[in-house]
């Protein structure tokens, strides 16, 4: 038998996981959001090396750009909140 993940948001790459999971969201949401994952990412961190297509990084460096945080601190946000509401623990 086969089973399908729901998925939240718009879907914005060819593969079924790459979906916006802020769709709908309100700036204000959003900026509640990065308020509550900067606080987190005052953890311990490790630094990783990570090999991105070129178009992702620079729409990913506009969107952090527009929201006003750092490209970094925004592919940490939407790494948490994807697994998040995949139920990864």
């Amino acid at each position: 038998m086969k089973t399908t993940k729901r998925v939240i948001g718009k879907q914005f790459g060819p593969e079924p996981h790459q979906f916006d999971p802020y769709e709908g969201m309100a700036d204000k949401e959003f900026e509640t959001e990065v308020l509550a994952a900067l606080d987190a990412a005052k953890q311990r961190q490790k630094a990783i090396s990570i090999k991105l297509p070129e178009a992702l990084l620079e729409r990913t460096r506009l969107e952090a750009k527009r929201r006003g945080v750092p490209y970094q601190t925004l592919i940490k946000i939407l790494l948490e909140r994807s697994l998040d509401r995949l139920g990864a623990t």
